[in-house]
């Protein structure tokens, strides 16, 4: 990682270690207002960040309704991982819909040699 990403990297980390538990939750505007690394709405910059600090520096960063925060109860934790699964159990449920809506779509939809989804 270059010296400037992990600059950048270590103040989300700053940022975020000062937010802990659900009641001190910080958004991604609120974030990227201090650093600048995203001018797209979505802020995927800071968000990947976040993921990296999740998964390769093991801090237990959970998002809620107003943003994110480090987990500071396992109560927290287990409504975090909960909210996890549902997503996960969401995503799945549409998955399985939109490739159950192409195969009994009436339209046209071109088949490919390298797919086998109709």
């Amino acid at each position: 990682m270059a010296t400037h990403e992990q600059d950048v990297k270590e103040e989300v980390k700053n940022i975020i270690l000062d937010h802990r538990g659900s009641d001190d939750q910080i958004s991604s505007r609120e974030i990227n207002e201090q650093i600048g690394v995203d001018d797209i709405g979505s802020f995927p910059n800071t968000r990947a960040i976040i993921r990296e600090l999740i998964l390769e520096d093991n801090i237990p960063i959970a998002s809620g309704g107003n943003g994110y925060f480090v987990i500071e109860t396992e109560d927290e934790l287990k409504e975090y991982i909960e909210s996890l699964e549902s997503r996960m159990l969401s995503i799945a449920d549409r998955k399985y819909g939109i490739r159950r809506a192409a195969q009994d779509w009436d339209g046209e939809i071109e088949s490919s040699e390298d797919a086998d989804l109709l």
